[in-house]
């Protein structure tokens, strides 16, 4: 009867579908990129020379070689490789031009900045002292007590100043500084002092609340302000007061605590000029309708906001612009590639238009690495700030380190992630905000108060690092109020209760040493009392959430890191130490691996799905196996998450609820594919040993791994093993097994990613690609066991811990997915 049951199972498996389709507007967005680069380059023109590039005489606010700046920003900034030809002719044109006219100079120091070439460093400074010098100012140089006026087309222009000239001259002087150019700090002062003084006259907003905006005009301030110069303002603040990064809080740089923490004289002047955009947003706007789009791109990414009022700004932008949302002023891509309003001033120039389209597109699908958490506060009042965002530029800067330093300087974002502006009604709704969150491997907490969530903001939080999330909190100068608040909200029974407590950080942990070595007892000394030590939160194999009671967002806050440069600078070995304790962190919950592109969400399931239907009888169930180990389910929704692929992908009807079973189970047989996993070493007995063997004799399978590739365990194992089956040993599976073919699978595994161990027995830094390495014992020619030495069951709930021997959860998914259909096919 058992062998009858077993084998009647596989007459009614499904072939496999397909693999699960993106997101249909990633696809779209990612189609509409490619045609944009497409068309840029064809329209480029060999000018006589062998000079190519894309000038076009009948242009006039784009003078000799804004043109050809603006496409080369917006093809490299989308991807496209200094190595195409494209790119390469171009190259000769774009450093042997000799500007003089403002657009050209910044647009020309954000390509030569976006190349990282060193051999252009020369150039970048003198372009940063040309804009300089081209400033309009009063009594006296930009930076050398002049005041700042603005900036026109060229230097000593007759023409008056305008606030495009000097978004544009901004925008060059920031992508100057990041490459490393020097500009003294009194110039970002001035700069900050120009734009607050120039905003316009301030109007009740819809809620009471002041509004402003800015206008063409420099030192215009009548009238409500324009969008593209109110965007180019909120964005001018934003630049000027990160860049001159003033000690306004004043801070300790021994202590790590500011006396006036949350203290930002520009708060109220982009706090008006945030509402104005609310009130006022559109992507229309006639004659620049591109320029603005662009621009609200910049608001959105320096802003770290993802909804601009109530738009969520780069969602509804790509809709518009990929023709998925109904086109009402022709913004939708044109057949050809190209983008263009037809009788606009500016837009009906198709090549700029295309080059604006794409920087929106390429810009704002930076992947996001750190999403910094808003939450109620009663310290929301003016002069000191958001009680979740007293220090408004940690954040940034741990992402630009982490940028430098841990994914060779690729594109990273930070992100408000803001659960207020959401609606969380709904089960359905709170699954959809979690996946909007887990495009960012890490939260980021920080405030002086306890903080307050909503059930439903609870629900997303604990959702979110169910399904691979990672919590960082930091309280914000040591406050003993935040982290024991925090504390209280984490072991709360709507969270991780105390079953997951918070517990001090062990001084071996991999966060000391993932990225950079950072001695434990500055952190975790015994002359520190317990409760301002590093705490975590352990699930299985996992740490999931960190928290730092002692003040170290003001050195993160304060500039300790140069992001010039890429060194940690300042005077503190606590300065120091806070940021690569802080990159250890995002190299451990990341393991090095970057974050998908914005807009590439994955899928989130209802915890629902978890319980069996009343009454249902489902075809397939799978068990794992409980074993005298004490640690035998490290990774409690491994199986559930190969259960959702196999229904999802492969159509099995297979139960989502786990079932655990010893090995004495009498009923074993019940169950065709059995599961083991675990991170200490376990023991067996006779009876367990001759039940094992009886039910993968008569037709079951085991699939069993160690977790993190846990040396214990898998001594354990094979010991198992042995005694189990005295005549056969575990032997590599073969690359062309039947295990790993499209005929079961779908498509060849023929490459997988894994982190496999040093010659010191400690984890790789990175995946690397490689065959399957699994092993197995075959009875009458079909694998009863299938092994595998490196994790799979982590990954398969999206651990990414740099300290997990394994492979990457894509890998794990594969290889048990095709385990579980081994064990129904043969």
């Amino acid at each position: 009867m058992r062998r009858l049951i077993l084998l009647l199972v596989p007459l009614f498996f499904f072939p496999a579908s397909s693999r699960a389709a993106d997101d249909p507007l990633v696809q779209k967005v990612r189609g509409s990129m490619n045609k944009a680069i497409d068309y840029l380059k064809t329209q480029q023109k060999n000018q006589g020379a062998n000079t190519w590039n894309w000038e076009n005489d009948s242009l006039t606010m784009f003078l000799p070689g804004g043109t050809t700046n603006l496409v080369m920003l917006a093809l490299l900034t989308a991807g496209v490789s200094q190595d195409d030809p494209v790119i390469k002719r171009c190259l000769p044109y774009v450093r042997g031009m000799d500007n003089r006219h403002t657009y050209v100079v910044g647009l020309h120091t954000m390509v030569l900045a976006e190349l990282g070439d060193t051999r252009d460093l020369n150039r970048i400074q003198a372009n940063v002292d040309w804009l300089i010098d081209a400033a309009t100012t009063r009594g006296g140089k930009l930076g050398k007590g002049g005041k700042l006026e603005g900036w026109t087309y060229t230097m000593n222009s007759s023409n008056p100043p305008d606030n495009s000239n000097v978004q544009y001259a901004l925008l060059g002087l920031m992508s100057g500084r990041a490459a490393g150019a020097k500009i003294d700090p009194a110039v970002w002062k001035e700069i900050h002092r120009y734009y607050v003084e120039n905003q316009c006259k301030a109007i009740p907003g819809p809620d009471g609340k002041p509004i402003a905006g800015w206008n063409y005009s420099s030192g215009e301030k009548t009238g409500k302000g324009t969008l593209t110069m109110t965007a180019a303002g909120v964005c001018g603040l934003l630049i000027a007061s990160l860049e001159e990064n003033d000690n306004f809080q004043e801070f300790d740089e021994r202590t790590g605590i500011a006396k006036k923490c949350g203290f930002y004289p520009d708060d109220d002047a982009v706090a008006k000029g945030l509402r104005w955009l609310s009130k006022e947003f559109r992507f229309t706007n006639p004659p620049h309708t591109f320029y603005n789009v662009y621009g609200v791109e910049r608001v959105g990414r320096l802003s770290g906001q993802r909804f601009v009022g109530d738009h969520d700004w780069y969602r509804e932008g790509c809709e518009i612009l990929t023709g998925v949302a109904p086109d009402t002023a022709g913004l939708a891509q044109k057949p050809g590639g190209e983008y263009r309003i037809q009788g606009s001033a500016l837009d009906n120039y198709p090549v700029i238009s295309t080059s604006f389209a794409l920087l929106f597109m390429a810009k704002g699908r930076t992947p996001i690495l750190v999403s910094k958490m808003a939450w109620d506060s009663a310290a929301d009042r003016p002069g000191q700030g958001a009680g979740w965002n007293r220090k408004h530029h940690d954040t940034r800067h741990i992402v630009e380190y982490s940028s430098r330093e841990l994914f060779k300087k690729m594109p990273l974002a930070w992100q408000v992630f803001d659960p207020r502006l959401t609606d969380l009604s709904s089960e359905a709704k709170i699954n959809e905000e979690v996946s909007n969150l887990l495009q960012s491997p890490i939260l980021y907490i920080n405030g002086h108060e306890a903080p307050k969530l909503t059930s439903a903001q609870k629900k997303v939080l604990k959702r979110y690092v169910d399904e691979g999330g990672f919590i960082l909190a930091e309280a914000c100068c040591g406050s003993e109020e935040f982290a024991q608040g925090f504390k209280a909200l984490m072991e709360d029974r709507e969270m991780f209760g105390l079953e997951s407590p918070l517990t001090p950080l062990s001084a071996n942990h991999p966060i000391w040493s993932a990225h950079a070595l950072v001695p434990a007892e500055t952190f975790q000394g015994a002359s520190i009392p317990e409760t301002k030590r590093i705490h975590a939160i352990e699930r299985g194999c996992k740490t999931v959430v960190v928290l730092i009671p002692q003040p170290l967002a003001g050195y993160w806050e304060d500039g300790r890191y140069s992001p010039k440069v890429g060194e940690i600078v300042g005077d503190t070995m606590r300065g120091k130490l806070s940021y690569r304790l802080a990159g250890n962190i995002v190299a451990y919950a990341t393991g090095f691996e970057p974050p998908k592109p914005r807009l590439d969400k994955p899928k989130v399931r209802d915890p629902k799905d978890d319980q069996p239907v009343a009454g249902a009888r489902y075809l397939v169930e799978l068990a794992q196996i409980r074993h005298d180990g004490g640690d035998w389910q490290p990774a409690k929704n491994a199986l559930r998450s190969l259960a959702l692929n196999a229904r999802d992908k492969y159509l099995l009807d297979v139960s989502l609820a786990k079932q655990d079973v010893p090995m004495t189970q009498k009923r074993l047989w019940q169950y065709k594919f059995v599961y083991m996993h675990g991170k200490a070493a376990f023991t067996t007995d006779e009876a367990e040993i001759e039940n094992m063997k009886a039910h993968l004799e008569v037709g079951g399978t085991l699939l069993a791994d160690a977790c993190c590739g846990s040396e214990k365990f898998d001594a354990a194992f094979r010991d198992f093993m042995k005694k189990t089956f005295p005549n056969q040993k575990l032997q590599v599976i073969p690359e062309t097994d039947f295990l790993y073919s499209s005929e079961l699978n779908g498509e060849w595994i023929t490459n997988v990613r894994c982190r496999t161990e040093k010659a010191d027995g400690t984890a790789e830094a990175n995946f690397r690609d490689t065959k399957p390495l699994l092993e197995g014992i075959k009875i009458d020619d079909r694998w009863v066991v299938i092994y595998s030495k490196y994790d799979i069951g982590c990954a398969l709930e999206k651990n990414k811990s740099s300290a997990c021997k394994g492979y990457d959860p894509d890998s794990a998914m594969k290889l048990a997915t095709a385990a579980l259909l081994y064990s129904l096919k043969k």
